[in-house]
């Protein structure tokens, strides 16, 4: 029988050996970088032989190293990524052995990891970036590519005197470069040379060297315990000034996760490292994070979503000094041990810095989004378990299950034990893994010990399954003897047992107050939960689930409309208000989409229309109120890709032919073009204004093209400039493609802009729009092996509802996903999830679709992207196909 996966569990054993040590030289030269690797390996048990991880480099020699110096046998397979090191005789346990090995490996611009080209500054010697995770440092040198193989490395660079800096992992070795800085080499001043002493062990994938120009932005910051730790920003020549605020972030991130996580750095050096190509946002490697330059530099092409990514990234990438580097997983299988935990720490910063109410907003979007979100993933049935059964490359790993539902769980963790007894048995966690590896029960054990409770409902369901539980809530209100009575159900979506569920609620009074007593956070184990408040005033509304307390999807059955109407006017929790006006706005959805003659409710429309005049309610708050998107709170409407965007644009044109002059209003009364002095202040008037336009644009009258053009030209930020691009490629603009290709001159030159621009191409609803993306696609600034290029313009359709279910959209996304297949894997995959509802799609849009994802699979050669293979055949095997 075929494996389903290329890499499952029982293929993560104890390694045989111990790796004690690595001395590393690195050699850089064209086209090419030549290395030794001296690894110090302790057996675990009598070996004849030790195998290696190695994967497309050559192999040049393995000698024994030591007093009995010799060539070694080897049997390197590359098609097994393999190298197998024959000893001369079978050694004990115990017995520690030195082999050198030297080869050569060749850096790609399109295969992101382990070494490879990245973009290089203009005059300036080719700058090469590393990517090690998961399995990068195999495609350098020859190792035991395992997150078990923690050990200490000492690493020599050599390379050309013109690079600025060469960077690897841990201190620089003060005896042979005494200044800090590379010195020439002894026979050629023409290289440089520089050895850095890693001496707490850590795991191959935390790895980093890279060779390139930079200049560099240093600063740094001192701990209450009077340590000093020195940071720097390595930054493309010229951008110094763009790392001024991001480094600012940086020494008030390290201060804050000190004093909330109770940690210390221990290094001398902690540095960040601008890099133009990845697959990912960021990468930790022990010392030297990694960021993508577009949300590392902070400058006047910063987005406000890159603003705020930007603080995000940089305090992830410096929690994972303790949680992945102090404390690492101890196979991929508990990559979300590393992840979950610090997208925790990332969101509590987030909610440090801005408006907690509209982070937390921002969470369950991510959660919820149709195509990425991991509701989404499970919805199709192929993925969601946290803990995978398997894969076929550890990229497939990072995604929204990992990052956004493990995250949830970490949270629904702390809301169960509350958060006293997490901060416990978190720090027990550290003390007793700092230096080893975790895994999964490890992590859930710590917290069993310190609250004392069993969690093996919550691991099992959570963790294992793949699903979600959907609560249900049922209530009345007895006036005679002043008792609420409430009834939690629970069911689940996708097979297994039932969740063990947390959730805060409140009764809530006339004035909008909770009835004291009634304010709970309540754990649903089962099918069902009542509860009984005695003696309390009649609520005139119950919010459930506040701040959405759980992963899953709830509805209160008892809720009336004019219930839902009064939470959204007085429900004390914020989120609560939002997803009762989401609640009402999916009514009126849900009616468009199985008749799209309906008509819409008026309580609706005078409540979108009361919002709109109510100038109490704050500008991020009266924008989550206000949106009108394609998402539907009921699950069953999520593969109605088609009915939900036409009925968005149903509703979204009587808003405009109810409202307009409220709209308008509301609009100019939003100023967006005064310039704050602090840079988070105008984020929320922005995202207002932005929703405001879209709406109004939809009128498609020659004033509101008159508005939308006149803002284009007069907003002087980023965000500003581009949603309103995007409010008139979807209008009828007459102008619109001039204005398009305004956009694309203004912005082509920067990185973070012309990604920008590139999403507005992508995210068209007229008919030209697959002329738009091939016109880019030949430009001379598009480059389609850049990662943020491809994203860009592609991941924009994939989520397109009024385009990609056209025939000519279906074409287009499988040609595109044979075409990139082979060149970005993480793109492709991101991709084509928008095809993972296929056996949910209404039958004439479900042939065509089965038809693309199998002329996919007969035009991408599996073994070169067995990702992106592997999950067309899920989609295609959901479907009985």
């Amino acid at each position: 029988m075929k494996k389903k996966y290329r890499y499952n569990r029982s293929d993560f054993k104890p390694l045989p050996v111990r790796l004690e040590h690595m001395n590393i030289y690195l050699n850089f030269l064209e086209e090419k970088v030549e290395g030794t690797n001296t690894l110090w390996l302790t057996a675990r048990e009598p070996l004849d032989s030790i195998k290696l991880d190695a994967r497309d480099i050559n192999i040049h020699s393995v000698r024994l190293a030591g007093k009995e110096e010799r060539n070694l046998n080897y049997d390197y397979q590359p098609a097994k990524h393999s190298l197998i090191v024959k000893l001369p005789g079978k050694i004990d346990a115990g017995c520690t052995i030195a082999v050198t090995i030297q080869a050569t490996c060749v850096p790609l611009e399109n295969i992101l990891e382990g070494i490879y080209k990245d973009t290089t500054p203009p005059g300036c010697p080719q700058q090469y970036m590393s990517q090690c995770q998961q399995w990068g440092f195999q495609r350098i040198l020859p190792v035991l590519d395992d997150c078990t193989a923690k050990c200490t490395i000492v690493t020599t660079i050599e390379a050309d005197a013109r690079y600025s800096h060469l960077i690897s992992n841990g201190n620089i070795r003060k005896s042979s470069n005494p200044d800090g800085k590379p010195v020439p080499k002894t026979d050629d001043s023409s290289r440089q040379v520089i050895t850095y002493e890693n001496l707490i062990p850590m795991a191959p994938y935390l790895f980093i060297v890279c060779v390139g120009t930079w200049d560099t932005l240093e600063d740094e910051i001192v701990y209450p315990s009077g340590r000093r730790v020195k940071l720097e920003y390595l930054v493309p020549p010229g951008r110094k000034n763009g790392a001024r605020l991001p480094m600012k972030i940086l020494k008030e991130s390290v201060l804050w996760q000190g004093a909330t996580q109770d940690y210390e750095y221990c290094r001398d050096v902690y540095r960040t490292i601008c890099m133009e190509k990845s697959n990912f946002g960021g990468m930790e490697n022990v010392g030297n994070t990694t960021i993508i330059t577009d949300a590392a530099l902070i400058d006047e092409f910063t987005s406000d979503q890159r603003f705020k990514y930007a603080h995000g990234v940089i305090v992830h990438e410096f929690e994972h000094n303790q949680c992945g580097s102090d404390v690492t997983m101890e196979t991929p299988f508990d990559m979300w041990l590393n992840e979950a935990f610090t997208v925790d720490v990332e969101r509590q910063f987030l909610m440090s810095q801005f408006d907690p109410d509209r982070i937390r907003l921002d969470e369950v979007d991510s959660m919820r989004a149709p195509i990425s979100g991991p509701l989404a993933i499970e919805d199709g049935g192929h993925l969601g378990n946290i803990v995978r059964q398997g894969f076929n490359d550890p990229d497939e790993l990072v995604d929204g299950v990992t990052y956004v539902k493990a995250a949830e769980v970490i949270r629904m963790l702390r809301l169960i034990l509350g958060e006293n007894t997490f901060r416990k048995a978190v720090k027990l966690y550290f003390e007793t893994y700092t230096g080893n590896n975790a895994n999964t029960d490890q992590f859930l054990k710590c917290f069993e010990k310190t609250s004392g409770r069993n969690l093996s409902q919550f691991k099992k369901e959570w963790l294992f399954t793949i699903g979600y539980p959907v609560i249900e809530a049922s209530w009345k209100y007895n006036k005679k003897k002043h008792n609420l009575i409430i009834r939690l159900m629970q069911k689940r979506a996708g097979h297994g047992g039932l969740f063990h569920v947390p959730m805060e609620l409140a009764a809530v009074n006339a004035k909008g107050k909770d009835i004291p007593t009634t304010c709970q956070t309540v754990e649903i184990t089962g099918k069902q939960l009542d509860l009984k408040f005695r003696n309390i005033p009649e609520p005139f509304f119950i919010s459930f689930n506040r701040d959405c307390s759980f992963y899953g999807t709830f509805n209160d059955k008892s809720a009336s409309r004019e219930q839902l109407v009064l939470q959204v006017q007085k429900d004390p929790n914020k989120y609560n208000r939002v997803e009762a006006m989401r609640r009402l706005t999916d009514l009126e959805r849900i009616k468009l989409i199985n008749n799209t003659d309906a008509l819409i409710s008026k309580d609706w429309i005078s409540l979108y229309e009361m919002i709109l005049k109510d100038m109490s309610l704050s500008h991020g708050l009266k924008a989550y109120l206000l949106r009108i998107d394609e998402q539907s709170l009921d699950r069953k409407y999520l593969p109605f890709y088609r009915e939900r965007y036409a009925a968005r644009i149903t509703l979204l044109k009587t808003i405009t032919g109810r409202c307009m002059p409220a709209l308008m209003k509301a609009f100019k009364a939003v100023d967006t073009y005064a310039r704050p002095r602090n840079p988070k202040d105008g984020i929320e008037e922005r995202v207002l204004k932005s929703i405001l336009l879209r709406t109004i644009v939809e009128a498609n009258k020659s004033e509101t093209h008159e508005l939308a053009e006149k803002h284009f030209h007069r907003a002087w930020n980023i965000t500003d400039k581009s949603s309103t691009l995007h409010c008139i490629n979807v209008s009828e603009h007459p102008r619109r493609r001039e204005l398009m290709e305004e956009g694309y001159n203004l912005w082509k030159d920067h990185l973070s802009a012309y990604s920008s621009y590139l999403g507005v191409v992508g995210s068209g609803i007229h008919d030209d729009v697959f002329d738009m993306i091939a016109l880019e696609e030949k430009r001379s600034t598009f480059k389609i092996q850049h990662p943020t290029h491809s994203r860009g313009l592609y991941l924009p359709m994939s989520s397109n509802n009024k385009m990609l279910w056209t025939d000519r959209g279906i074409e287009w996304m499988t040609n595109t996903a044979i075409k990139v297949a082979e060149i970005n894997e993480n793109t492709v995959i991101r991709m084509i999830a928008a095809f993972q509802q296929v056996d949910k799609l209404a039958n004439d849009l479900k042939q065509k679709v089965l038809k693309a994802l199998k002329t996919m699979r007969a035009g991408i050669d599996q073994s070169a992207a067995p990702s992106v293979a592997g999950r067309i055949s899920d989609y295609l095997e959901s479907a009985g196909k």
